[in-house]
């Protein structure tokens, strides 16, 4: 009998220190798993931008950012606030449920603080300053790089690689095909242009700030007239220019956008009807594709791949 109770007080006492080293109790006597026991996993990690060195977590819950909403939503990640010209996106308005707005134009500042971020992404250094102050903040320069180039930007400070790389994959395949639609519609030696007209303002745009750019000069690989390449691709976003020197940077392809606000569409059509643009070969050949602005202003990786198609269907037709 003693035997049999000192064995079994043994056994108790093996099972008590046991369960001491796996775990602790809680209030009610209970045992949990050590706080310590396989708990190795990082909650914050370290990024560097152009405004140095910032603590993020690892896995945010509550990202607020500038802009960039579309590139978030192509990475999985939709964001609790974001600026009223990305909520405006035709694009992504089946994606924005529960999404505040931080402003027209300008940030909130108050209304970025009731959102409670974990994470903010600024994309200004006025913007920056600001918000680094409520919450740890991540610096991405707006229209500093191109929509692949900030994807993977973001993919690398999210953890989202795998998500950006399947994504920019599955982009590259769209435009092998939609060259081979277009093949020969754009001859050899041809050039292609993006203009935008103003109320008192006339643009040519490069391949970094909207309006298609992108698509046309990155992804077709169309040849853009010199002065373009010389002045905006991989370089300044857009230039002022005069109606006078139309001809001198207009392409054989033009496409061809109007902010109407203020009277733009008044001086688009004034323009139209004036020989210097009368004059200009894209226009003689049937060859100006005019695009809708709300579609083609931003310039997320969801809005590149719909204004892909658009690009490619307005040049098909025009072109039979």
């Amino acid at each position: 009998m003693k035997r049999s109770l000192l064995l079994f007080i043994s056994l108790f006492v093996v099972m008590v220190v046991l369960a001491a080293c796996q775990g602790g109790t809680n209030s009610d006597g209970e045992v949990t798993e050590s706080d310590n026991e396989g708990n190795t996993e990082e909650t914050t990690k370290v990024v560097e931008d152009a405004m140095g060195e910032t603590e993020i977590p690892v896995n945010p819950k509550r990202i607020v950012s500038q802009y960039y909403l579309g590139h978030l939503l192509t990475l999985g990640i939709t964001p609790v606030g974001t600026l009223q010209s990305e909520l405006d996106s035709p694009f992504l308005q089946d994606k924005i449920e529960g999404i505040d707005s931080i402003g027209t134009g300008t940030v909130s500042i108050e209304t970025v603080i009731a959102l409670e971020p974990d994470l903010i992404i600024a994309a200004d250094p006025e913007s920056y300053e600001q918000l680094s102050k409520i919450a740890p903040t991540v610096y991405i320069e707006y229209g500093k790089n191109n929509a692949i180039e900030e994807l993977a930007m973001l993919g690398e400070i999210l953890g989202k690689e795998e998500e950006a790389a399947q994504w920019t994959a599955q982009f590259e395949e769209k435009a092998a095909n939609a060259k081979e639609q277009l093949a020969g519609v754009v001859a050899e030696g041809e050039t292609v242009t993006v203009f935008e007209i103003w109320a008192n303002n006339l643009y040519v745009y490069g391949n970094k700030w909207g309006r298609g750019g992108y698509n046309l000069y990155n992804v077709l690989d169309f040849t853009p007239p010199d002065f373009v390449k010389e002045n905006l691709i991989d370089n300044q976003p857009y230039a002022e220019i005069s109606l006078e020197t139309l001809p001198e940077i207009a392409g054989d392809h033009i496409f061809l956008s109007v902010y109407e606000a203020d009277g733009g569409d008044q001086r688009a059509e004034e323009i139209k009807q004036t020989n210097i643009w009368k004059s200009l070969e894209a226009v003689q050949n049937n060859q100006v594709y005019e695009v809708n602005l709300d579609d083609f202003f931003n310039f997320d990786p969801i809005s590149l791949d719909k204004q892909l198609d658009i690009q490619v269907d307005l040049m098909l037709s025009q072109n039979q």
